[in-house]
């Protein structure tokens, strides 16, 4: 538990959410709900007594996506490494790739031209 504390300290997450709204009470202010979304964190949305869904900010939303998007790429660096590491990396570089594709693909006919039409366009 002190870990996550400390990841969201290190990564600025985001706060938990510290109110709870019904559907009910959405549909009847949905003007006054939105406009104070970034003010108090996330807001749960709550149906029979459970929570439903969570409401953000936009802002938010994509501060968030950042942050998956930079913690995906640093995992897969740090996995990376780690094969590379221990001599199991199966990457090549990606022109001996192209070249392997190109080589076994089956040759094309050539492509046809076009039949120049006898007419021109006439433009209005």
């Amino acid at each position: 538990m002190m870990y996550m504390s400390a990841y969201c300290l290190m990564y600025n997450l985001l706060p938990v959410a510290n109110e709870f709204i019904t559907v009910a009470r959405l549909r009847a202010e949905m003007a006054d709900v939105l406009g104070r979304l970034g003010h108090n964190g996330p807001l749960y949305l709550t149906q029979r007594g459970k929570p439903r869904a969570v409401l953000l900010d936009i802002d938010e939303y994509r501060a968030l996506i950042e942050q998956l998007e930079h913690l995906d790429d640093s995992l897969e660096a740090l996995l990376a490494r780690e094969l590379r590491e221990r001599g199991e990396e199966t990457t090549r570089p990606l022109a001996d790739v192209i070249r392997e594709r190109r080589a076994a693909a089956p040759e094309r006919p050539p492509k046809k031209k076009a039949a120049h039409r006898a007419h021109a366009r006439v433009s209005r």
